[in-house]
């Protein structure tokens, strides 16, 4: 049994969704995604007959950029300020409108 017969026996869905993990994964640890890259592409042009590190570190660099732009692009959150560690809640006008609420009920508990 080869491997191409293991992975035609997958069903289709389950690629799909090892392939989304995958590039999660790929977009979280991208650092260490482009080290194996780069390494790859030495290894593959040092058995191709000439070694060329320049390419090889130029992939790694490319595969690197594209990783970090889409985390970018899908990975903005709000900025939370260094002055106010709250990020715009308010705790005292969450415990107003708790005790309003709870001062409601208890007028509305009486009748």
């Amino acid at each position: 049994m080869s491997i191409a017969t293991i992975i035609a026996e997958i069903p289709t869905g389950a690629i799909v969704v090892l392939g989304l993990a995958l590039a999660a994964l790929a977009i979280r640890f991208r650092g260490i995604v482009a080290l194996v890259i780069g390494a790859l592409c030495l290894l593959g042009t040092w058995n191709a007959g000439e070694a060329q590190p320049g390419l090889a570190i130029a992939m790694a660099f490319g595969f690197y950029v594209v990783l970090s732009a889409v985390a970018g692009f899908f990975g903005s959150r709000t900025k939370i300020s260094d002055d106010d560690g709250s990020a715009g809640y308010s705790y005292a006008d969450e415990q107003a409108r708790l005790a309003s609420e709870y001062h409601r009920r208890q007028r509305e508990g009486r009748f």
